[in-house]
């Protein structure tokens, strides 16, 4: 072909293409459920449509100013009790956070997991962060474990898998050896599994499969390690935690199990055969360097996970489903579910999903908010006394022509998750509108430094940090109320605890 001849062929299928585009639906052409078509671009991107971000500076500068300075404005009505002084600090704080909402005004709701902070300093008081690839890595419940074990003591880093997640976690080294399998309710169905018992964390891992058990003539005796050491980036408290709990079950044969202290074997045991939910627990004088656990069995136990806590103070526990919409509770056998729960009375309960719901673009939403009420339902059947905080989806945004603007969903999704929290009992927290309300996820993303990754979803490890000061602000504000109306601030509060000694100090 001639030049001229190309270049009318370009100028005939650009006319083509621009005539597409401006008759093109806007919302795009839904092929499937799952797949819409739309343009990258279309006609109105070639116009400023002035889209207006949200103003979120002084979100930033109150919460880094917090972080920074790594005390509260109240901390000191914590350590002082003082009825009057706590009366002032929650009504400045008030002024400063998006409030935690209650179902039909029901502000008692958290008052079970007020109590148990007042005990702290007595007992372990655990919170379990569910949430889908937003809270992996520990970004945003690592800051929040730490102000919570500065303010009412505690220390390690909670629970966590015999498998590292894929999120590289900062606050521990964590290993396994190769020969370790995993199995998740997450995951698409595996047909070899007898059963669905994951625990709490939704998962187990094994180092012989399922399909070798059946074999009639048993295999060599295999060996599997766990491993963890002291993260350079991880906050004190994390690194201090003095006792470590396994947890197993549906062990069709004794296995044995050593626990290397600093590389010295400090403990051996044969473990019995058994079907049930059980843990066993090391207790050390001093938080190890590096600490590793091997298992040894012809047929594995299912390892539910590790804990590595102290033996009172608070812990905070990281419980990611990557690629969930938080629909796979119910899929968690009952009656197993309660064995470790009863092992471990968590106090307070945070479900932070949504990020996997919003790029599904739908009419309404009402399909999402059936599916997760029954899991809330489902879940306060097996923990009738544990409270539940559910957490709206951050903002999220999506490129249209030049600009960023948030999915048509977003406020969908949070409507759908609030109504849930509403219909089941379960309290409300809003990260959408702490974060700035619509439109303010794009602030982040180009907040300097950012807060955001370029994929307009995730927050980064400092922008998680803020949302954790966001909602740590929120359950402290009604923490401080509620013991400003039983007029008992109690006196038993653990002070700050940063260190091991000041730690076994204050037993």
């Amino acid at each position: 072909m001639k030049p001229v001849q190309i270049l009318g062929l370009l100028l005939f299928i650009m006319t083509l293409l621009l005539g597409l585009a401006y008759v093109f639906p806007k919302e795009g052409i839904s092929v499937t459920p799952s797949l819409t078509l739309k343009f990258h671009w279309d006609l109105t991107s070639l116009k400023s449509k002035n889209i207006e971000y949200a103003d979120i500076q002084s979100i930033i500068a109150i919460n880094e100013s917090l972080i920074e300075q790594d005390s509260l404005t109240f901390s000191d009505s914590l350590i002082y009790p003082n009825k009057d002084t706590i009366r002032a600090k929650s009504s400045v704080l008030s002024k400063k956070i998006q409030p935690i909402e209650f179902p039909s005004g029901d502000t008692l709701i958290l008052n079970p997991f007020f109590k148990s902070l007042n005990n702290s300093n007595h007992t372990n008081v655990r919170i379990f962060h569910y949430g889908d690839s937003q809270i992996e890595g520990d970004r945003i419940t690592g800051y929040l474990r730490n102000k919570f074990q500065q303010k009412f003591g505690g220390s390690g880093p909670g629970l966590m898998p015999a498998i590292p997640a894929i999120a590289e976690s900062s606050s521990i080294i964590h290993q396994a050896s190769s020969n370790w399998m995993k199995h998740a309710v997450y995951f698409k169905n595996d047909t070899i599994l007898p059963h669905h018992k994951f625990g709490v964390l939704g998962s187990f891992a094994r180092f012989t499969s399922y399909s070798d058990d059946s074999l009639p003539i048993a295999h060599e005796p295999r060996k599997a390690t766990i491993e963890f050491g002291r993260s350079g980036m991880a906050y004190s408290s994390v690194n201090n935690f003095t006792k470590c709990r396994v947890f197993y079950g549906h062990a069709s044969q004794s296995f044995q199990v050593r626990g290397y202290y600093n590389d010295s074997l400090i403990w051996f045991e044969e473990i019995d055969s058994t079907f049930a939910t059980q843990s066993f627990c090391w207790n050390m004088e001093k938080a190890p360097q590096k600490f590793r656990i091997e298992l040894e069995a012809t047929k594995s136990p299912d390892i539910y996970g590790i804990a590595l806590d102290a033996p009172n103070g608070v812990s905070v526990d990281n419980l990611p489903f990557r690629g969930s919409s938080g629909t796979e509770f119910t899929r968690l056998d009952f009656s197993q579910l309660q064995e470790m729960l009863t092992l471990l009375n968590p106090g307070l309960i945070l479900i932070e999903f949504g990020v996997n719901v919003v790029p599904y673009q739908t009419k309404n939403y009402d399909f999402y908010e059936r599916i997760l009420s029954r899991q809330l339902a489902y879940i306060k059947k097996v923990m009738p006394e544990i409270p539940i905080v559910v957490i709206g989806v951050s903002d999220m945004s999506e490129r249209k022509g030049n600009d960023y603007e948030s999915y048509a969903s977003v406020e969908k999704v949070i409507q759908a998750q609030k109504n849930a929290a509403q219909t089941t009992g379960c309290a409300f927290w809003n990260l959408q509108e702490a974060m700035g309300g619509r439109n303010s996820m794009p602030s982040w993303v180009f907040a300097q430094p950012p807060l955001a990754s370029t994929d307009f979803i995730h927050f980064n490890r400092k922008g998680g940090h803020i949302v954790a000061q966001m909602l740590f602000n929120a359950l402290m504000e009604k923490y401080l109320s509620f013991n400003t109306a039983n007029e008992t601030v109690t006196s038993n509060v653990c002070p700050k605890v940063n260190t091991l000694a000041q730690f076994k100090s204050s037993e």
